[in-house]
């Protein structure tokens, strides 16, 4: 039993199962700005983007143990410590890639979601893993693959392609995916600095990185209040709730990367994802209780 337990716990971490947890709630986010109700549907999209982004992280992790095997950070994955083979790691991503496809057709038409879960996967394992080991730009393909999940979300609930809130949702993934890499590589600075493959750490002091994420936290923010300015039927308590939790981001980040001499990466990584899914939540969750009280 304690085996099976471990074996079911290294797989978790083969997917990097907390962070395809996220991505799912992005694409439950997505869906509810269209359609605000937990459906069927809601579930079958949510587990859909779940299960696809976990088998594409397993297959990142197939394709990268060597490299995580160097690194501090990363050499006590299952694969570089030998608690799963290769062979389990291609089953695994081969099951979950194909579970995900299903489920986000199974959530019904249109199969433009299908398709854009397709293009995350290869943006992903083939554009982005590749890439890392080329130069410090892979980053953003990186990014544009994580912008996808809640457009999935929304485009699944019905909508439009060409809104403005596609094109928001995206753009709000994106900003939030680049801070998010950011500070995990500040944070083990010294095992990115030390490390064969192009970062930026290579390229720019730490002082430098801290400086280019000031502006781009301060975009990240801009992006979470013009989402509260779409026509969602938002209460006025939603949209200060969501500017005030913006602001502090800004403020927090300010003070710690332009006042602190040495910055605390880790707390600065929790608040960031921390404000950001408060957002989503404060506002994807007025939107379900909006709706469940229209229809009493």
């Amino acid at each position: 039993m304690l085996r099976l337990q471990e074996n079911s716990f290294a797989r978790l971490r083969l997917a990097k199962a907390g962070l395809c947890l996220l991505l799912g709630f992005s694409a439950l986010f997505g869906f509810l700005l269209a359609e605000p109700q937990l459906s069927r549907k809601a579930f079958l999209v949510v587990a859909g983007v779940f299960s696809l982004a976990s088998g594409g992280a397993t297959l990142n992790s197939l394709q990268e143990w060597r490299q995580d095997s160097l690194m501090a950070r990363t050499r006590n994955r299952p694969l570089p410590r030998g608690e799963l083979t290769g062979r389990q790691a291609i089953m695994q991503a081969a099951v979950l890639i194909a579970v995900g496809l299903l489920l986000l057709a199974a959530a019904g038409p249109p199969f433009l979601p299908v398709f854009l879960g397709l293009i995350a996967l290869l943006l992903y394992n083939g554009v982005y893993t590749g890439l890392k080991r080329k130069t410090v730009f892979a980053i953003f393909p990186g990014a544009l693959c994580g912008g996808l999940p809640p457009v999935i979300g929304w485009l699944a609930a019905g909508g439009s392609p060409f809104s403005a809130t596609t094109g928001m949702l995206f753009l709000l993934l994106m900003l939030w995916q680049i801070p998010h890499f950011w500070l995990v590589m500040l944070r083990y600075r010294q095992d990115y600095s030390s490390c064969a493959f192009p970062n930026m750490l290579n390229d720019f002091s730490e002082l430098r990185l801290k400086r280019l994420l000031l502006p781009w936290i301060a975009a990240l923010v801009v992006a979470m209040i013009m989402i509260t300015a779409l026509p969602l039927g938002l209460g006025l308590l939603e949209r200060v709730l969501v500017i005030a939790a913006s602001f502090l981001l800004l403020i927090v980040f300010f003070v710690q990367l332009g006042l602190c001499h040495h910055a605390n990466y880790r707390m600065l990584f929790i608040v960031l994802n921390g404000i950001f899914f408060f957002n989503m939540l404060v506002i994807g969750g007025s939107r379900v209780i909006l709706f469940a009280a229209a229809g009493q």
